[in-house]
C-alpha cells in the first residue's frame, strides 16, 4: 500500500493539481528532517501542522458601562487643623454642601492638653505672697515663671524636654524647674480651690528626688563582685527566712501534739485497751501533727582520713623536695669534675626505669610514713594496705586471683583440702582468709614437692638394694 492510497482512505487532499491526484509528486529537493523514536509511516500520517483552537482576529474593546445612577461630586476644600495653617483636600459633596468656610480638622477632637494653669502678674503676687522673691535657695521672677509654664503647656511637661528649651537664669537644674512649677501650682489651687483632693499630691521634694538619683546612679554603677555578692545575700537571707517558717512550724506543730488530748478531761477513758487504741489513732489522724525528723547523715571517717593523708602527703613533699635541692645545690660544685669524667652514657629506656624506680621507692616512703600512725588493729579494721608492687588497673574479685598449680599439681593439691574438710575456694574470700588460703596452698604445695622426692629416694635405695 502506498502513500497516495492511505490519503485516499482518510480523505486528505493532496496538495497539487486535480488531475494528477492518482500521480506519484515529484520528490522534493529540500532535505526533511531526521525523525527519531518514530516510525516514518507514522509520521508521514501527521499532515500539516494545524494549531487546535482556532485563533480569530477582533478589535473590539470592553462595553461601556451602563449605569443609570450619576457619580457624586467631589470639592477641594479647605480645612484648618490649626489656628495658624491652612490646607486643602478633597471632600465628597458639592460646593453648596461644603460650604465656603474652611472646615475644623476632624481628629482635633483627640487632640488633648494637660489644664496648666495661666494667671496675670497680680494673682500671681496674690496667691505667692511674700515668698514669690525667693523659693529654696533660687531666687525666681514672674518672668521666669511665666516663660516656664508656657513652656510645661508647650511640651506637656516632658521635663527634659522643657529643660533643654528652657532660657531663663542659667544654672537652673531639673529638680530646681519642677519644684517651682509644683509649688507654685500648689498655692494657685490652694487659693482657688482648697478643698480640692488633689491639693497634697502636687508636693514636691528635692531632696529626695536628688537623693532618689544619686542611689540609682551608685545602684548602676556596681561592678559585677557587688552584684554577685549582693546576690549571694539574698539567697542566705531567703535560707534564713525559710529556716525561721520550718522552726516556727515545727514548734506550732509540737505545741498542738501536747494540747491533745486535753488535759482537763479525764484519763479513765484511756486506762483500757480499747481507750488507748482511740487516744492512739486520734494522735496519728491529724497529719499536719506529723513532725519530720531531720535525717543527720553522719560523718564519713575513710573521707576524713583521706584529706589528712593528703595534708601529710603534701607536707612530706615540700620537705623532700626542700632536702633534694639543698643536697644537690651542696654537692653540685664538688662533683661536677668526677661525674663529668666518669658519667656513663645511659639509654632511654634506663631513664626511664630509673625515673619510674624512683617515683615508686618516694611513694612507697610516702606510704611507711603515714601508715606509721596505724596500729595493727585499725589496719585491719579500716582495710589500709601497703602495696609493694603496681597493682593492676580496675576492679577484680579476691577468689579470681587465688593461685594456681599444673593440672596434676592442682589435682592432688583439691584431694588434700577435701581430706582435710576444706573446700576448693573459701566461702567467704576476705582478705584475711585468701591471705591463709595462699599460705595453706604453698604449704601443701611443698609438702607434695617433699614427698615427691622422698618417693624418689626410696625408689633409687630399693633399685641399689
Amino acid at each position: 500500500m502506498s502513500s497516495s492510497d492511505i490519503f485516499d482512505v482518510l480523505n486528505i487532499q493532496r496538495t497539487g493539481s486535480p488531475g494528477s491526484s492518482g500521480a506519484t509528486p515529484a520528490p522534493s529537493r529540500t532535505p526533511k528532517a531526521q525523525v527519531s523514536g518514530m516510525q516514518r509511516e507514522l509520521y508521514n500520517l501527521l499532515g500539516d501542522n494545524t494549531p487546535p483552537v482556532a485563533i480569530q482576529k477582533s478589535t473590539k474593546f470592553k462595553d461601556k458601562l451602563r449605569a443609570m445612577a450619576k457619580p457624586s461630586p467631589w470639592t477641594f476644600a479647605e480645612f484648618q487643623p490649626s489656628p495658624h495653617v491652612k490646607l486643602q483636600h478633597w471632600v465628597k459633596g458639592s460646593k453648596e454642601l461644603v460650604g465656603q468656610q474652611p472646615q475644623t480638622n476632624t481628629f482635633g477632637k483627640y487632640n488633648t492638653e494637660l489644664t496648666i494653669p495661666t494667671f496675670t502678674k497680680e494673682e500671681y503676687d496674690s496667691f505667692m505672697g511674700s515668698t514669690h522673691e525667693q523659693i529654696g535657695s533660687e531666687k525666681w521672677e514672674y518672668s521666669e515663671i511665666e516663660g516656664l509654664f508656657n513652656l510645661c503647656r508647650k511640651y506637656d511637661l516632658r521635663w527634659f524636654v522643657i529643660q533643654d528649651r528652657y532660657e531663663g537664669k542659667g544654672g537652673r537644674t531639673l529638680e530646681d524647674i519642677k519644684e517651682i512649677f509644683y509649688y507654685v501650682c500648689h498655692q494657685y489651687f490652694l487659693m482657688k480651690s482648697p478643698d480640692n483632693p488633689l491639693v497634697p499630691s502636687l508636693n514636691f521634694s528635692k531632696e529626695k528626688e536628688v537623693e532618689r538619683k544619686k542611689y540609682l546612679q551608685r545602684l548602676l554603677s556596681r561592678s559585677a563582685a557587688e552584684i554577685a555578692e549582693e546576690e549571694a545575700l539574698i539567697v542566705e537571707s531567703k535560707k534564713f527566712e525559710m529556716a525561721a517558717k520550718r522552726t516556727s512550724s515545727e514548734r506550732d506543730s509540737l505545741l498542738r501534739l501536747l494540747d491533745s488530748p486535753n488535759a482537763d478531761k479525764p484519763i479513765g477513758q484511756f486506762l483500757t485497751s480499747q481507750g488507748m487504741t482511740q487516744l492512739y489513732n486520734s494522735l496519728l489522724s491529724d497529719k499536719s501533727k506529723k513532725r519530720k525528723h531531720d535525717q543527720v547523715v553522719p560523718e564519713n571517717p575513710w573521707m576524713k582520713q583521706q584529706q589528712q593523708f593528703a595534708q601529710q602527703k603534701q607536707q612530706m613533699q615540700q620537705l623532700h623536695d626542700q632536702k633534694v635541692s639543698s643536697s644537690s645545690n651542696s654537692n653540685n660544685n664538688s662533683n661536677s669534675n668526677s661525674n663529668s669524667q666518669n658519667a656513663v652514657k645511659k639509654t632511654k629506656k634506663q631513664k626511664q626505669e630509673m625515673q619510674i624506680a624512683v617515683k615508686r621507692k618516694a611513694d612507697s616512703e610516702y606510704a611507711e610514713q603515714l601508715l606509721k600512725s596505724f596500729t595493727a588493729d585499725e589496719r585491719k579494721s579500716m582495710g589500709v594496705q601497703l602495696h609493694g608492687e603496681k597493682l593492676p588497673s580496675g576492679a577484680y574479685l579476691r577468689s579470681t586471683r587465688i593461685s594456681t598449680f599444673k593440672a596434676a599439681t592442682q589435682g592432688k593439691i583439691a584431694t588434700t583440702l577435701q581430706e582435710l574438710g576444706l573446700p576448693a575456694r573459701p566461702a567467704m574470700p576476705t582478705y584475711e582468709v585468701i591471705r591463709y588460703h595462699e599460705a595453706l596452698l604453698s604449704r601443701i604445695n611443698n609438702l607434695l614437692d617433699l614427698k615427691k622426692q622422698v618417693d624418689k629416694l626410696e625408689a633409687e635405695r630399693d633399685i641399689k638394694n
